[in-house]
């Protein structure tokens, strides 16, 4: 099997027809259950941040709006279809639309996330060690803005281009999950290793490299420089950089390293449960992200505690009683 045709076969099988042996039930009520409570999260953190004047112009949220609102559409359509498929059996509407959403989805919006997450690793060494690049409004536009927006239209732009408009025929098994293929694209001996090595693998190892070169350079400094790092004032930030980077290294990492196994000549049958595996459990890189920024972000947890503080009081307030002594001594009377 020569080197192509590997990768082809490494990305094709987190979508083969093969499965899991955890049940379609189980992964139903999986999904459901941290789904629902997720999307919740993602609103509530988009809410705090984009109605904090101070937070909203703070340059180290802007990656994390973006992750989070690629997640958002993942859990919105890509998590329904897969419940949607699992209680049909089938995917629901049978149209080639809905396949081509559904990668849309699961592919470029997934890849996108895995892509920002790389980029605020390499962005959190700007922020400290660099403050300097991002002093002024010109340079925080050619350093922090422009490189965003980048991104954006790049993954944006590829993956339309790759899912919808490729010149080439897709094939949908409706009966499949994912509609069974991949994306024509992924055959394509030029599309196929630049999506793998430029959007998915790169991008994964490079995020926990960055992340904890981070860690070690903020010791590093606050061990050996006569002006000592303010701890206190990254903080949360190195936390937050560890906590992504964990969720990288747990979920995006292994998939990668079985991707990688497969291209070097691994056999297709060794490497197909593990990827079966990791696909589903990638799902939680999606999941856990918002409430990684819930922790994460000054002011929202607070905000988030107040929220469920003052819905209890309301709820206290709903079912007490309040008896009046007027209604007391009536029906005192009454008894009487």
């Amino acid at each position: 099997m020569d080197n192509n045709q590997s990768l082809n076969n490494t990305k094709n099988i987190s979508l083969a027809t093969t499965e899991i042996s955890l049940s379609l039930n189980s992964r139903f009520w999986i999904l459901l259950l941290f789904d629902i409570p997720s999307v919740a999260c993602a609103f509530f953190v988009l809410f705090c941040i984009l109605v904090d004047r101070k937070l909203r112009s703070n340059i180290k949220k802007h990656a994390l709006v973006i992750i989070l609102l690629l997640g958002i559409g993942s859990q919105l359509i890509d998590v329904p279809f897969y419940l949607n498929f699992i209680v049909h059996s089938s995917v629901v509407p049978t149209k080639p639309s809905t396949c081509l959403l559904w990668w849309f989805l699961n592919i470029g919006m997934y890849d996108g996330g895995v892509i920002f997450m790389a980029w605020t690793a390499f962005e959190r060494h700007i922020i400290v060690f660099h403050e300097k690049w991002i002093s002024t409004r010109k340079r925080r536009i050619i350093i922090h803005y422009f490189p965003m927006l980048f991104l954006i239209l790049y993954i944006f732009i590829y993956y339309i281009y790759a899912i919808y408009y490729f010149p080439c025929e897709n094939t949908y098994d409706y009966t499949l999950l994912y509609c069974s293929e991949f994306p024509y694209y992924a055959n394509d001996p030029i599309m196929g290793m630049w999506d793998w090595i430029a959007d998915i693998t790169s991008p994964t190892f490079l995020e926990a490299l960055l992340s904890l070169a981070f860690i070690f350079r903020v010791l590093w400094q606050k061990h050996r420089s006569h002006l000592p790092i303010h701890w206190r004032k990254h903080r949360k930030m190195a936390i937050q950089l560890m906590l992504l980077s964990s969720l990288n290294m747990a979920f995006n990492m292994p998939l990668s390293i079985i991707s990688i196994a497969s291209f070097c000549g691994l056999s297709y049958d060794i490497v197909a449960e593990g990827a079966q595996y990791f696909t589903f459990l990638c799902y939680f890189v999606i999941f856990l992200f918002p409430f990684i920024c819930l922790a994460s972000i000054s002011g929202v947890k607070k905000k988030f505690y107040e929220q469920i503080l003052r819905r209890r009081r309301l709820l206290t307030q709903r079912f007490t009683v309040t008896v009046k002594p007027e209604n007391f001594t009536l029906q005192t009377t009454m008894r009487h």
